[in-house]
């Protein structure tokens, strides 16, 4: 029977190529794009979950209060808070800090070479036992307790020594005041790449206190990250409750001021947690449900092709269906024949979506953004997928064509009075209705992602980031040197237009900045506790940036002999800073002297807001000191040119003054990109989504017109013959589907109306809603729709109506 059954089926597939054609690309298409986002969820969904105790693992982060409300959240905490939190709430096990060495100046020296490090912790021993980090070479036993101990990733040992056992021996890492000798003493694996956490050199926390100048009761810096594992026994929401009386008690001790220690599990980080001083940036998780709906949606609508095209060609199948009940076949053996094609249909496009998937793979890697080397078909997870997926397309696809089907009476289809339920039509029209609804929401949503993320790149953002290469300061054991002699042989460059040395520079992220709480006005009788951000920088700062000054003076001045910053503070600050203050305009601010850190200063400047970030953020507020020292970062501006040239020129000037440390470089409107790739890449994988779900949308209505002309080719015929024009005809066999689409249109916008307003919420700088943004989405569906269905009408309604009329 089962036999009989397949043959049955390959015959009827093979029958009807052209609609089996367009049922297995539908099905195929919809399988691929879930497959692909559903690998694509699990791996966002997946961070942290490599480490044993990552269900019992929580950061304790800051917030900042003004007033009572919050101001600012900030991923640091206090170094003494993890050890005081372990001696006094009983739910915490243990803990461990990660102190982060940020660039510039992470640089390692083996002999005479010198390499960069980008992410280099400093950790307390119980972190290993914490995360579950095995060692690969070294033991255990007394480790990270005592200062000047490094352990390298499996990655470093081998690029640093060509060999894992590296045990015993030393690396130094040059300072601005002699260098620190590190001892070898073990070698883990490389960070996962789905941890927040990702370093390639970890330090022992003790030689933060003995060379770095760490305090382990600092209560005025908060530069760690802190991490507490939970007893075995204690729930998030209990522990979540000792630790708002344990902040408590900090405040009343005054250990904290205006501010609350909170804690979220390290699960939740990578999707939820966007506080200021994150690891790494994080991902989005609005974004990620986001496109798996659209995924199931695009699946679901492939679903929906299958059953129209089935359903709507019941006319064709209902003899055969009549003739086998005449003969003896019961409702279940038809059932059991019409979902053996199912099932053959599903089989073959199961395939095709695989080889679409492997097809596809390297290109959506690289459009989500996921790890180099990110493969779907190792995973079992996978496999399994594909199979739930073919099951629950057969189910959802084939049931109800096997029930409508086998339901047909046999008397009343061998008489040849059968006609189509009102029911069915009705539903498949819903049908219709429901695909170009997703189609226009889909579409609709895609126009506002890429005007919204357009409309950030346009933005001014305050400042000229064109023709300007930044380099990081070298790491020098020479305090005291002069680093004008660099300047100037830069500036003797005909390239080159201007230099400036800063603590930090725009595109960086405020990650880079110092932040603090304590500026006020000096005569302010009530003070606030805002989140300010500073930054140090020279007198050609403004000029190099393009920043606006709206008032005051630059720090020129201040290079006059004899004149020292430190003794008589000046500050200039942004638009921002002053708003927050109460101070109406620029010009009132200047000499305005002000509290910073309970000494008093003098407003020498204000400049116009510029975006330190991108514009997908609000301004801001902005304190630049100065300083003449190339401390972090030289931003040169050049000439337009030759950017090889001025690569090359740049190296070599900075080869000349600094030989003994390595060269790194970035373009800061470059770096300034990176702030939007989030944005693109959500953008990509979106546009690809709704791409795909048009595409199966136009196929199934493609199928569906196919089907209805043919089946009114006499009709056609006859009209013609009567006089019916082309153009009529046209209309006759469109009408219908365009109407079916307006409906879908009426419905679609409202909901996409809504969506997008939601989603452009989260953005400071966003787009006006215009009519247009709607109404073009929804000419161009009826557009494609027209095509759709155009040519095969156009065909049918030119042909010559003899042929027409002989048809059956």
């Amino acid at each position: 029977m089962l036999k009989n059954y397949i043959k049955i089926a390959l015959r009827v597939i093979r029958k009807d190529n052209m609609f089996t054609l367009i049922n297995i690309v539908g099905l195929a298409t919809g399988l691929a794009v879930a497959l692909l986002i559903i690998q694509y969820v699990r791996f966002e969904l997946s961070y942290e979950k490599s480490y044993p105790l990552s269900d019992r693992i929580v950061r304790v982060t800051m917030d900042y209060l003004n007033g009572g409300a919050l101001d600012a959240q900030d991923a640091e905490m206090y170094p003494p808070v993890g050890a005081r939190a372990l001696r006094e709430m009983n739910e915490i096990v243990n803990f461990t800090r990660a102190y982060p060495l940020r660039k510039p100046n992470v640089t390692v020296q083996l002999g005479d070479k010198y390499y960069l490090v980008d992410n280099v912790y400093a950790v307390d021993s119980s972190f290993f036992s914490m995360f579950g980090y095995p060692l690969l070479r070294g033991s255990r036993k007394d480790i990270f307790t005592k200062p000047r101990q490094v352990v390298l990733t499996k990655s470093l040992a081998l690029t640093y020594f060509n060999t894992l056992d590296v045990v015993g021996k030393t690396l130094k890492i040059p300072r601005t005041k002699g260098s620190v000798l590190l001892d070898v003493v073990g070698v883990v694996p490389d960070s996962p790449i789905n941890t927040h956490l990702k370093f390639d050199m970890i330090l022992s926390y003790p030689t933060m206190l003995s060379d770095f100048g760490e305090n382990e009761d600092n209560w005025n810096n908060n530069n760690t990250y802190t991490y507490l594992q939970l007893d075995e026994n204690t729930t998030y929401d209990a522990f979540a409750k000792s630790l708002a009386a344990f902040s408590d008690k900090l405040i009343s001790e005054k250990k904290i001021v205006n501010e609350r220690v909170v804690a979220q599990k390290i699960s939740d980080i990578h999707l939820y947690s966007h506080k200021t001083y994150e690891t790494e940036p994080n991902g989005e998780a609005r974004s990620v449900y986001f496109l798996l709906g659209v995924a199931i949606l695009v699946l679901l609508t492939a679903f929906v092709n299958y059953i129209n095209l089935t359903t709507s060609k019941s006319l064709d199948r209902a003899r055969e269906i009549g003739m086998r009940k005449v003969v003896g076949s019961t409702r279940n053996q038809i059932r059991a024949q019409i979902l053996m094609e199912t099932i053959l249909v599903n089989v073959l496009a199961g395939v095709v979506a695989i080889g679409l998937v492997a097809a596809l793979q390297s290109v959506f890697v690289d459009m989500a953004g996921l790890p180099e080397g990110f493969t779907v078909f190792t995973d079992k997870f996978f496999w399994k997928t594909v199979g739930a997926f073919l099951l629950l397309s057969i189910c959802i696809s084939g049931f109800y064509p096997a029930f409508v089907l086998s339901s047909f009476d046999p008397v009343t289809v061998l008489k040849g009075n059968f006609s189509r339920s009102v029911k069915g039509i009705v539903l498949r029209k819903s049908l219709v209705v429901f695909q170009f609804t997703i189609t226009i929401i889909l579409l609709v949503q895609t126009f506002a992602v890429y005007r919204q993320v357009k409309f950030l790149r346009q933005q001014s953002l305050g400042l000229n980031i064109d023709h300007t290469l930044v380099v990081e300061a070298p790491v020098t054991s020479n305090a005291g040197q002069d680093y004008g002699a660099f300047r100037q042989m830069l500036l003797d460059q005909s390239q080159v237009k201007s230099v400036s040395f800063s603590g930090t520079v725009p595109g960086l992220g405020s990650t880079q900045m110092g932040t603090t709480t304590g500026v006020n006005l000096a005569d302010a009788i009530t003070k606030t506790y805002y989140n300010y951000y500073i930054t140090e920088i020279d007198t050609s700062f403004f000029n190099v940036m393009g920043i606006k000054l709206l008032a005051g003076q630059n720090f020129d001045a201040l290079t006059r002999p004899g004149f020292a910053d430190t003794t008589d503070r000046q500050l200039i600050v942004n638009e921002e800073t002053i708003r927050l203050w109460g101070i109406p305009t620029p010009a009132e601010a200047i000499g305005t002297r002000v509290s910073l850190w309970n000494r008093k200063a003098t407003i020498r400047g204000v400049v116009k807001n510029y975006h330190y970030e991108s514009p997908k953020a609000a301004h801001i507020p902005i304190v630049h000191m100065y300083s003449p020292n190339f401390k972090s970062y030289a931003s040169v501006k050049f000439r337009p040119g030759n950017t090889e040239e001025q690569l090359a020129t740049l190296k070599k000037v900075y080869g000349a003054n600094f030989p003994y440390s390595p060269f790194s470089y970035f373009f800061l409107d470059s770096e300034y990109d990176k702030q939007y790739k989030s944005d693109d890449r959500f953008q990509h994988v979106f546009s690809a989504l709704t791409t795909f779900a048009i595409l199966i949308s136009c196929l199934g209505l493609f199928g569906l017109a196919t089907f209805t002309v043919s089946k009114r080719t006499k009709e056609i015929g006859i009209r013609k013959v009567i006089g019916a024009s082309t153009t009529n005809l046209m209309l006759l066999l469109s009408k219908d589907f365009i109407r079916t689409v307006l409906i879908a249109i009426l419905i679609g916008l409202p909901i996409t109306y809504f969506l997008v307003k939601n989603w452009l919420a989260h953005y400071a700088v966003r787009i006006e809603l215009s009519w247009w943004l709607f109404s073009a989405p929804a000419l161009f569906v009826l557009l494609l729709v027209v095509i759709s269905i155009s040519s095969k009408t156009i065909t049918t309604a030119l042909m010559n109506p003899v042929k027409s009329l002989r048809s059956e």
